[in-house]
């Protein structure tokens, strides 16, 4: 793999890896408000 290509790998990988941190933050702090509906299943997989 060239040089060029791996680091835009590695970036592509870390801005998947942000996305996926922000939103499961984002989800955890959602999922203390009793007034929203979550799905129980997901509710789940946060505790």
């Amino acid at each position: 793999m060239k040089r060029k290509n791996a680091s835009l790998l590695g970036n592509v990988l870390m801005g998947l890896g942000l996305v996926v941190m922000v939103v499961g933050v984002g989800y955890s702090i959602l999922n203390q408000l009793p007034q929203l509906n979550l799905p129980q299943f997901l509710r789940m997989a946060q505790s």
